[in-house]
């Protein structure tokens, strides 16, 4: 009988063997904290809190990590880890003052963001409220009667400072809020040079997509946006995947007065420090995104760390409320004692887009104010936008028609009109709830309804694309459909005035895509949504991915779940470790 193989090494195992070998003391202990931060880090946190630790194991095979006290002592004399921001020989660990212990990159990116935020945060206003107030005059977007215009306080915070955040749910007019805050800028600044950005291909064609459309009636924005270009933040920073590198940075900067990322939910700390880096002392960036999405799928929630920390719902900054009350007679709430961030986030309240949809709408609002139990009673008001279904094959069959209708469709234009109609989104790619299993229940259904399925690119298979291809301008999350056009069998993507053909040869790496996970679909909207959950209890159940889920829908959204274990997913809000909002709420602190 052979014994059994053991696991492979992994990342953390292999660092922290090797810095075990060059640890002066504790060398068991350096192995096993640096194998738990990358552990944690996996699990999307930045750093790791020594006191949540201490006392428990990493695993049954290792001693438990002792009191915070004597774990920071034994590390600091280990000869790998360092305290303080800026050591004068950089050590591969860091550990703050307030016992979080970073791998060292972390920890030089998180100190990166957080220079260059007090940075912008301590600058004047950049528009007097007079010349605001003259601007929004000019395009007739001064308030009419005494409510708060969320969007109008929005755009003074976009103008008056060089850095901003916009978040708020679907459908609360963040796409429009940036249109009407760039035709201001150009108002008052008319050779004003603009980037549009996202952290996907499919995001920043989407923001693109949509600005353009909000710009008809907009005679400013409509004129600049023929030099405006929408790329993903890779694209917009000059990756170099040769080299691993950035063309724009801290030696390079970006060439431009106004940089807008949309999807800010979507990056991680690293990239956000390089943008940071890459940007120009007087250059103004707008970050723009739903803070109850899920978070990037690498470590760090900065939307949501900045979110926490300037408390939007309760208010505004004093700073910013004197300035919106000069630029346009608005008195908005004041969030006494907020913090320096509290200037420059706003939070969209009203839901413009679901009116139509009630129980979308509620849940939406429900899990916003962090309330399960009005969310899960969304579900029992048996609104026709908003179901739960437990059983699988009934929630398949209410969405059927649809993805028949999509297997039938009379060409490509047709074929890609039926797939934006609807989706079944997963929690995980494998697995006997996964996007793959779906994938294969949906294909079942088709050949039982006479749609051959079985060759590799059957007509009607929606793909979606998984690596970027600039030689082919294909970008990561984009969907398409094979199709059928002059006798030729190819993928078929739409774009801003039609569609475009792709032949099978040149496709970057791709997937079947009647389901897919709600990570890929952020950035996407369909019609109608099957969100379909684990079955059983698991950390995957969690209430940012079942909100990012089911607002994806436009018209209707039916989950498929346990309702038990949905009402207990819709209590669990994971927060992610990191010392960037402390840093921020304390401006005494040494980070």
């Amino acid at each position: 009988m052979n014994a059994p193989q053991p696991a492979p090494k992994t990342l953390g195992d292999r660092i922290g063997g090797l810095l075990a070998a060059h640890a002066e003391t504790a060398d068991a202990l350096v192995r096993d904290t640096v194998r738990l931060l990358y552990r944690e880090h996996e699990a999307g946190h930045v750093c790791v809190e020594l006191d949540a630790w201490q006392g428990r194991a990493l695993d049954p095979a290792t001693a438990p990590f002792p009191d915070a006290p004597h774990w920071t002592e034994q590390l600091l004399a280990s000869g790998v880890c360092s305290s303080g921001p800026a050591p004068l020989a950089p050590r591969p660990l860091v550990l703050d003052s307030r016992g979080r212990l970073y791998l060292l990159r972390h920890h030089r990116d998180e100190l990166r963001i957080i220079t260059q935020l007090r940075a912008r945060l301590e600058s004047a206003p950049l528009v007097p409220a007079t010349a605001l107030r003259d601007a929004l005059e000019a395009l007739h977007w001064l308030p009419q009667d005494d409510r708060n215009d969320w969007q109008l306080a929005a755009i003074a915070a976009g103008a008056a400072r060089r850095f901003a955040v916009l978040t708020g749910g679907p459908g609360t007019g963040k796409t429009t809020t940036v249109a009407r805050l760039l035709a201001v800028l150009l108002q008052l600044q008319p050779e004003l040079s603009v980037a549009l950005a996202a952290p996907t291909g499919k995001a920043a064609s989407r923001l693109g997509e949509a600005l353009r459309a909000r710009a008809a009636d907009q005679p400013q924005l409509q004129a600049a946006m023929g030099d405006i270009h929408t790329r993903t933040l890779h694209r917009l920073l000059g990756y170099l995947p040769l080299d691993d590198a950035f063309r724009f940075g801290k030696d390079q900067s970006l060439p431009y007065d106004v940089v807008v990322v949309d999807e800010v939910s979507m990056v991680d700390p690293a990239l956000l420090a390089q943008l940071f880096d890459a940007l120009r002392p007087d250059a103004r960036l707008l970050l723009v995104g739903d803070r109850d999405q899920l978070a990037a799928v690498a470590a760090g929630q900065v939307l949501g760390d900045l979110c926490r920390v300037a408390e939007p719902e309760r208010g505004v900054g004093a700073g910013l409320a004197a300035y919106v009350a000069a630029a346009t007679g608005m008195d908005l709430p004041v969030h006494s004692g907020a913090p320096p961030i509290a200037d420059a986030v706003i939070a969209l309240r009203t839901n413009h887009r679901f009116a139509a949809q009630p129980g979308i709408a509620t849940f939406a609002q429900a899990l916003a104010h962090r309330d399960a139990d009005a969310a899960m009673a969304a579900f029992a008001a048996q609104h026709p936008d908003l179901q739960l279904q437990p059983q699988a094959d009934a929630a398949l069959a209410a969405i059927a028609p649809d993805l028949l209708a999509a297997a039938a469709a009379d060409g490509a234009g047709a074929a890609l009109d039926h797939l934006s109609r609807c989706r079944v989104l997963t929690a995980t790619r494998l697995g006997p709830t996964g996007a793959e299993a779906w994938n294969r229940r949906i294909e079942l259904l088709l050949r039982e309804h006479g749609h051959r399925v079985e060759e590799p690119y059957y007509l009607g298979r929606p793909i979606l694309v998984t690596a970027n291809d600039h030689q082919s301008q294909i970008w990561n999350g984009d969907l398409g459909v094979v199709a059928e056009v002059e006798g030729r069998r190819c993928v078929v993507f739409p774009t801003a005035d039609g569609h475009r053909e792709v032949s099978l040869l040149r496709l970057p790496p791709h997937e079947t895509a009647w389901a897919m996970t709600v990570h890929k679909a952020q950035g996407s909207e369909f019609d109608e949504v099957l969100l379909a959950m684990p079955s059983v209890a698991g950390p995957l159940w969690q209430a940012s991915l079942v909100y990012t889920g089911v607002t994806r829908a436009r018209r209707r959204a039916i989950v498929c779940a346990d309702p038990a274990l949905l009402a207990a997913g819709l209590r669990h809000w994971p927060q992610r470790s990191s010392g960037l909002a402390d840093a921020l709420a304390d401006e005494g602190g040494d980070d």
